[in-house]
């Protein structure tokens, strides 16, 4: 990370911290969403007994969906929240959760309006607390990115499905996790 990438994601940080606050009972909130600070371990951990209770299938199915609802509802909080629409919520997003600790840094390689299609790149995931299990593991983030797309897609007045896809995963392997997100019907 060179030094002007540190400077931002710092200055990322201290406007999440400004953000952040305790309600009137005492927990912590983000705008007026209960936040919770936790370790990527649990993360990890929480899809790791889900494989082993229900198969990778329906952890696989548990987590997109997970994902898939809690970023499609905190989209909105953020565009409320920041002030911003379109793209921008997806840019603030992705920003945001590197900074809570999903990733290190991210790179958007491609971003489309019409058809709607984003290809995002993710370096130190929560992937690398799998080690290499050779198959991609990413399934909350996978949701939560068609859960992000189908909020800005909605409030541009498109009615679309959003497929997500993983096209490379630290858990199997690679050097950075991939997620290739695009309307579909």
């Amino acid at each position: 990370m060179t030094a002007k990438e540190f400077s931002n994601k710092h200055e990322l940080l201290k406007e999440l911290l400004d953000k952040l606050g305790l309600d009137d009972v005492g927990r912590l909130v983000l705008g007026d969403v209960p936040m919770i600070i936790t370790d990527r371990e649990f993360i990890a951990l929480l899809q790791k007994v889900a494989e082993e209770v229900l198969g990778e299938g329906g952890a696989a199915t548990i987590m997109y969906r997970a994902g898939y609802i809690s970023a499609h509802s905190f989209s909105k909080v953020h565009a409320r929240l920041f002030g911003i629409s379109g793209f921008d919520i997806l840019r603030k997003y992705l920003e945001l959760a590197g900074v809570r600790g999903w990733w290190s840094r991210h790179e958007i390689v491609e971003l489309s309006e019409d058809p709607l299609r984003v290809v995002v790149r993710f370096w130190h995931t929560v992937a690398e607390e799998w080690g290499n299990v050779g198959r991609p593991v990413c399934h909350m983030w996978r949701g939560g990115l068609a859960g992000i797309l189908k909020y800005i897609a909605e409030s541009m007045g498109k009615e679309v499905e959003i497929r997500v896809r993983e096209t490379a995963c630290i858990a199997k392997g690679d050097p950075y996790c991939e997620m290739v997100a695009e309307e579909v019907g």
